[in-house]
Formats: structure tokens, sequence, C-alpha cells
């Protein structure tokens, strides 16, 4: 695992599922729209031109903050313009906290994981065998 120092100093966080119940992020398709947010794909996640709408919100619901993705895999826990995506959270507003599960020494046994099993489930439905 490599680190790079940078001016500001920041607390990283390998591991998604710890981040998200830090952070609060809120990825229920019908939490978001009971908050009166739309826009966003089934995983919670807003397009940039989500991002004025997010603003408002977050403005005049101060208990949420937004997150912006820098990359695959990565994370921060404040808004930086320009981003691919952003999501809603209503924890821990740190802007020093940054996810990055790529770094995870499990991470390639998870992804192998994840990509054998749908795998397997595409040669079941191909074989028509029930599971």
């Amino acid at each position: 695992m490599g680190a790079r120092a940078r001016v500001n100093k920041i607390e990283l966080i390998v591991e998604s599922g710890d981040f998200n119940r830090r952070v609060g992020i809120i990825t229920n398709f019908y939490d978001l729209e009971g908050l009166g947010l739309s826009g966003h794909d089934f995983s919670g996640s807003f397009g940039q031109q989500c991002l004025p709408k997010l603003i408002q919100f977050c403005r005049e619901n101060r208990a949420y903050h937004i997150l912006s993705s820098d990359g695959p895999g990565r994370l921060l826990n404040r808004i930086v313009e320009g981003k691919t995506f952003y999501k809603i959270g209503d924890g821990d507003k740190d802007p020093a906290l940054v996810l990055n599960y790529l770094l995870d020494p499990q991470w390639p046994v998870s992804y192998e994981d994840g990509i054998s099993a749908a795998l397997a489930q595409l040669d079941d439905i191909k074989n028509r065998r029930k599971r």
C-alpha cells in the first residue's frame, strides 16, 4: 500500500462500508425521492447536471452534505466541481475524509469473487439451470 503526501492532511479509509456509515451516504432510491431529490440512478449517484440542485438542497437542509467522486473507487467527503458524479450524506462532514477502496488489500479478492459469481449466474441462465 502506498501513500502520497499533500498539503492538506486526509484521513484515508479503504473499506467502503466504514466510510459509508461514517459519512451517512444515502443510496436508497426511495429515501432520496422522499427527500425531494430526483435525477439520480439506482445507486444514489447524481450527475454533474444535478449539482446546482444538490447545493440548493444542502443549503436548505443543513443536516446533509455533498460527496464527490474522484475517480474509480474514490470518494471525497466534500464538494469538488467538475467531477463525474455526486452523492448525498447525512453523517460526518469532515472534508478530510477520503475513500479509496482500491487500496484495500482484500479488494482484488472481492472483485474476483464478484466476477466469478456473475459468470456462474450467466452460465446458469445460458444452460437453463435453476438454483
